[in-house]
């Protein structure tokens, strides 16, 4: 069995922005798409999962974009667990375009959580065949994304939780973070710039906060532009620490 799982998606009227291209967020909704259909290809699906007791907890993602997509393309998307270790996975995707050339690159760090006891728990033995992880697979080094915390806070935004951001784990779906970050960036960064990078690293698990709210840090370097932003709560605890790259978009 091939250690890579593909699946084809459209770009649809939905996945794209005013510019016709597709979003940063069509792109997230595609990642974590494949990897359930990935999982349940192999007979572990998230229902036989949450039955069992056990769910995958996503750490970090961490981001590259290479050149956009439009309305209505076809997009390889492919992906594959890098690595197991302990309660770790990496797993990483790539999406393609028509033209076959990468257009994205993305690796994810997952625990697997035991829900009884709320804390992570050993991967089973059988998920490494599953997953064809070999024995080099086990030795590949496992990188945590570090990020720089600021102080100074340029733009300061309060989003409000609604039952539809709930997902499938009864807790607020990763891409409702980068949509309330890419909700409050300032209006001409939007329109004029193209997200290259994001880092995310998920610290604690919404799930029935009133609110939250995004600070963040702006640095403007003549064609690009460099954001640190810090989800917080109500009681100004940490959530999420975020990282983004944006591109001008030529003419």
């Amino acid at each position: 069995m091939s250690k890579v799982f593909k699946k084809i998606y459209e770009v649809g009227y939905r996945d794209t922005n005013p510019r016709r291209e597709c979003k940063f967020s069509s792109y997230m909704e595609f990642m974590s798409d494949i990897a359930f259909k990935h999982d349940a290809s192999l007979g572990l699906s998230l229902s036989n999962l949450l039955e069992s007791n056990h769910t995958w907890v996503v750490f970090n993602y961490k981001i590259k974009v290479f050149k956009p997509t439009n309305y209505q393309d076809e997009l390889r998307v492919e992906t594959y667990i890098k690595t197991f270790r302990k309660y770790f996975a990496v797993r990483v995707f790539e999406i393609y375009n028509e033209e076959n050339e990468l257009v994205l690159q993305s690796e994810s760090l997952a625990f697997f959580i035991d829900m009884l006891k709320a804390k992570p728990c050993t991967i089973p033995d059988y998920y490494y065949n599953k997953y064809n992880i070999s024995e080099e697979d086990k030795n590949i080094k496992i990188d945590k994304l570090k990020f720089e915390k600021t102080e100074r806070v340029d733009i300061e935004k309060k989003f409000d939780i609604r039952y539809t951001d709930i997902d499938f784990n009864l807790h607020v779906g990763n891409v409702n973070y980068v949509r309330w970050i890419i909700d409050s960036m300032p209006l001409e960064v939007v329109k004029d710039y193209r997200i290259c990078e994001f880092n995310i690293k998920y610290e604690k698990q919404i799930k029935d906060q009133e609110s939250i709210i995004v600070n963040t840090k702006l640095e403007y370097e003549q064609d690009k532009v460099h954001a640190n932003h810090i989800i917080i709560d109500k009681e100004n605890n940490e959530l999420s620490l975020l990282e983004s790259y944006w591109e001008k978009i030529k003419s």
